[in-house]
């Protein structure tokens, strides 16, 4: 039985490689590598490059094939001995076997040795300077595939004195016949702007040339190129910004992002802020004027503006957009007629309203990063009553890939924190699934509480139940730290919260007493910490929680909770009138346990034993 199933995996995995070339991984040795480079037919030619290309991808050196000299005959020398079959050892190849092949007619063929070259191209840089002439060569090819390939190879050729050649054959091939020599034109172009630090002009004409396209994808290319060479030259967007914006739907998804961010930072550059845009509105666009790199975000002062539910005004938040809104400032053919003006309207700027208008349809795109490019056009630039607008595809991309909702999760949480209402209605789209991994649900947690309201807090609340229950104990103990967040923003449920959080202190410390599981004690930190945080909100009111908490301080035997416990009752010794009479109790309690306690409670019984009779002795001065 086994035997026949081993035979039956054999042939499977035979099948499975039947039409492919893993074979030439088997044993990249196994042939003539010399005698089928010599071979008149392209199909031997193909089969030797490829061994050799699975030699590199198994980390075998054949940098030694590379040919010491390509355009000139060997030195004279006495007859060398027959060449050995090649190994990975071997070090010794017949003179020019591979890059010769290189001015064959075959495209197969010269894509190969183009692969090869550029891998060793560091390695033997004199070879490759060589071979510069083959490709420029082929750039004049009638094929166009061929044109691409050597443009494409010689911007592979990391060396800065290749590099002018380089940009003469981008500059030819920038107004080549066919669309995809200008786009890998454009392409190329953005691996010279460190070999050439100095032909900065000459890069922005090229860029102006492949912007005029009429090609999407020449365009998609260009603005690839444009962020690489010259990121910071809006003002030649000028004359082609009306058909960029027009061409925007039609390029490719990941070029579209980036021209969607070249698009807004000209739009901002040019005419500022919209006026009754959420960033305009919330009184920041003046106080982010100046704002540099260095500068911290906490030390920036904030000016909360009452714009709507929910809508904070912070620093900490627009921070994410501070370098469209550096762009600002110095722009050359900024629009308004004193430099002191920072915003626009939408419907007296047409830039503005063709900028919103070519990217809402971009909103239901299938690539959840476009999705998100143009929310980020319309949260800037858009109208705060149209905001609306963003937040159904921003859901729809929750039910994508992981990594993709999880990326999505957290621009959420930014967009929540700024404008709370926007997703408030639809909190039940932040429910944890049992499939969610524990980063997706510790950034759903954080988004519920920040969008919780009173009309929402019970359904929330009743989630909030079923994930105590969760037998991941981390996630228990981030979700009793979300119900304190709720009762600290929403004063009317602490009584319930805290209610809630005494029943689960006493369960976890029962069950730590007994049977201890891997996190348990967290979850009892964490709901003792919860406690505290909304204890704190206002101690009066919740004395009884106090006592309540400090009598069952002997059934906890965890010391980073019986701590916790230890100094609220030390620092609510004195108030209202039901702690100050189980003081003396407490007291003689934590005498007659601290040898047993570790450091920690040690200093907390301490430090609660300060604080008592300090406040004894500052009654007794007072005469009380």
């Amino acid at each position: 039985m086994f035997g026949l199933q081993a035979s039956g995996a054999a042939a499977s995995w035979v099948v499975g490689r039947m039409g492919t070339d893993a074979h030439l991984y088997d044993d990249p040795d196994d042939a003539s590598i010399p005698a089928l480079l010599d071979s008149r037919f392209d199909a031997d030619k193909v089969d030797a490059l490829k061994r050799l290309l699975a030699l590199i991808a198994q980390g075998v050196d054949v940098a030694h094939l590379f040919p010491q000299v390509i355009s000139l005959p060997p030195p004279p020398a006495a007859a060398p001995p027959p060449p050995p079959p090649l190994t990975a050892q071997s070090n010794s190849i017949p003179f020019g076997q591979v890059v010769k092949n290189v001015a064959s007619q075959s495209l197969e063929v010269k894509k190969l040795v183009y692969l090869y070259l550029l891998h060793y191209a560091d390695k033997r840089q004199n070879e490759a300077l060589l071979s510069i002439n083959i490709f420029q060569k082929d750039l004049s090819d009638i094929n166009p595939l061929v044109r691409a390939c050597a443009l494409r190879t010689m911007a592979g050729i990391r060396l800065h004195v290749v590099a002018p050649l380089v940009l003469v054959a981008v500059k030819k091939c920038a107004r080549d016949p066919s669309a995809y020599v200008r786009k890998c034109a454009a392409y190329a172009l953005s691996k010279l702007c460190d070999l050439l630090p100095d032909q900065a002009t000459a890069f922005e004409e090229i860029v102006d040339i492949l912007f005029h396209d009429n090609s999407p994808g020449v365009v998609g290319a260009a603005a690839v190129a444009f962020k690489s060479v010259c990121p910071s030259c809006l003002a030649l967007l000028s004359k082609h910004f009306r058909r960029l914006c027009q061409t925007l739907p039609d390029i490719e998804e990941w070029t579209q992002i980036i021209l969607i961010e070249i698009l807004l930072r000209y739009v901002i550059a040019r005419h500022g802020l919209v006026k009754d845009s959420l960033l305009s509105a919330s009184n920041l666009s003046t106080d982010i004027q100046g704002i540099t790199d260095s500068d911290p975000v906490v030390s920036v002062p904030t000016q909360p503006h009452p714009i709507g539910n929910g809508v904070c005004g912070t620093i900490s938040n627009i921070m994410l957009f501070r370098h469209y809104i550096e762009e600002y400032s110095g722009f050359p053919d900024r629009q308004g007629n004193d430099s002191s003006s920072s915003s626009t309207a939408t419907n007296s700027n047409d830039d503005v309203a063709i900028l919103l208008k070519c990217t809402s349809p971009l909103l239901w795109s299938r690539n959840s990063g476009v999705i998100l490019a143009a929310a980020s056009v319309h949260w800037i630039m858009a109208p705060v009553e149209d905001l609306k607008k963003i937040v159904s595809p921003i859901l729809f991309t929750l039910r994508s890939s992981p990594d993709a909702a999880y990326v999505m999760l957290g621009n959420i949480l930014v967009f929540a924190k700024t404008m709370q209402s926007l997703f408030a209605p639809f909190y039940e789209d932040f429910f944890i699934n049992a499939s969610d991994p524990y980063q997706t649900r510790a950034l759903k947690l954080e988004i519920l509480t920040t969008i919780a309201t009173e009309s929402s807090i019970p359904a929330i609340f009743e989630e909030f139940q079923d994930y105590i229950k969760d037998p991941d104990r981390k996630f228990v103990a981030d979700t009793v730290a979300a119900v304190a967040l709720c009762a600290q923003k929403l004063p009317s449920i602490a009584t319930a919260c805290l209610e809630g959080l005494l029943a689960l202190v006493f369960y976890e410390s029962s069950i730590s007493n007994s049977v201890r599981f891997d996190g348990e004690d967290a979850v009892l930190v964490q709901a003792i910490l919860s406690i505290k945080a909304i204890v704190k909100m206002d101690p009066v009111s919740h004395e009884k929680v106090i006592v309540r908490l400090v009598r069952s301080v002997d059934k906890i035997k965890e010391p980073a909770a019986r701590s916790l416990i230890i100094w609220m009752f030390g620092e609510y010794n004195f108030m209202g009138d039901l702690i100050p009479r189980i003081v003396p109790a407490v007291l003689k309690y934590l005498a007659w346990s601290f040898t047993a306690d570790v450091v920690e409670t040690k200093l907390q019984i301490l430090n609660a034993s300060a604080k008592v009779y300090s406040k004894l002795g500052l009654q007794l001065l007072s005469g009380d």
